[in-house]
């Protein structure tokens, strides 16, 4: 079938959001955190374990994001696409640049709620018509259940993984054997965390794609699959271009990590995201993890650096409002008002 040229546009950005995404990953921070590999090499790793995921397990997630979060009163048009899209993929970049680990999901869903205040205005109508709360509401139950989820998980494997060594009564040299060990395991569950990853994130992009087939725009069949596996070469390129950034800053900044540190927290990292993807949850991975960050560092008696912490935070608490205010400029601006 030919394609319109806003649905090409739209594909096009498609892609441009999934780049951003990838370039917001720090999954792979555990790995430079607890000096088991370089970043250079982890950011490699990290690119063909995030482009299987979207490849593989983006699916469910990307059909629930693509449901809309507008309210059945709006009548959807292309304005609205293109500011969500470029407003999310602005924010994402300007994150990443400085090294903040922010949810993608925050960012998409803030800028439907900037379209949403502007949608209310122009046409006189309440609010509470503009958005989908139903749907609203599940996605935002998912952010707060899952980082808590991450949270406790890391600390009870934390509580294990120390008893297991203070059980053995070993000296340094054994304490360095058991920690190459936990080396192997922290690989495993790496690639589990990562290959979820791909799958959850990426579906803020390609809920577009399952949008467009939903409203008869896009046919599924081998368009759809070739979209599907660019869209992951994309991710994967948005991480070693500029996901370093952010992998340095939440492996370097946070606690102190050994192998059996880093184990015990993208365990519980990696089960609370490969779950949500198989369910189909939108979740943000940015926030499961850091929380998983400080659980372990609960039992080990560590608080966050502070300064980067308090970055993260700011980061995290300023994404909904920027995402937007920079959706409402960006749909006015295409709707002729500004």
């Amino acid at each position: 079938m030919a394609l319109d040229v806003i649905v090409i546009v739209l594909l096009v950005l498609m892609m441009g959001l999934a780049f951003a995404i990838g370039a917001n990953d720090e999954t792979m921070a555990t790995l430079v955190g607890s000096r088991s590999i370089k970043v250079k090499t982890a950011v490699i790793l990290g690119a063909f374990l995030v482009f299987a995921g979207v490849v593989f397990l983006s699916a469910g997630v990307g059909k629930t994001v693509g449901a809309s979060l507008l309210g059945s009163e709006v009548e959807y048009n292309v304005n609205m696409m293109l500011a969500i899209l470029i407003s999310t993929i602005i924010w994402l970049v300007v994150a990443s640049q400085t090294g903040a680990p922010i949810s993608t999901t925050h960012s998409l869903v803030g800028s439907v709620f900037g379209i949403g205040i502007i949608w209310a205005i122009q046409e006189g109508q309440s609010f509470f018509d503009a958005l989908n709360w139903s749907k609203m509401g599940s996605v935002a139950l998912g952010w707060v259940i899952s980082p808590i989820f991450g949270f406790v998980g890391a600390y009870l494997f934390q509580l294990l993984v120390n008893k297991f060594i203070h059980k053995q009564k070993i000296g340094l040299d054994g304490l360095e054997k058991n920690e190459k060990g936990f080396l192997y395991l922290l690989f495993a569950a790496i690639c589990v965390s990562q290959v979820s990853r791909g799958g959850n994130d990426s579906a803020n992009a390609l809920g577009i794609m399952y949008g467009l087939i939903e409203s008869g725009d896009l046919t599924e069949g081998p368009l759809t699959v070739g979209l599907l596996i660019i869209a992951g070469i994309m991710l994967a390129l948005g991480l070693v271009i500029v996901g370093r950034n952010v992998i340095e800053n939440v492996g370097n900044n946070l606690i102190e990590m050994r192998p059996s540190d880093a184990f015990s927290i993208q365990m519980s990292t990696s089960i609370v995201i490969f779950l949500a993807t198989v369910l189909g949850l939108p979740v943000s991975g940015s926030h499961i993890l850091i929380f998983a960050v400080i659980g372990a560092g609960k039992v080990k008696g560590e608080s966050p650096d502070k300064k980067s912490f308090r970055k993260m935070v700011a980061s995290w608490v300023l994404t909904f409002p920027v995402a937007a205010i920079l959706s409402a400029i960006c749909y006015l601006i295409f709707s002729g008002i500004l």
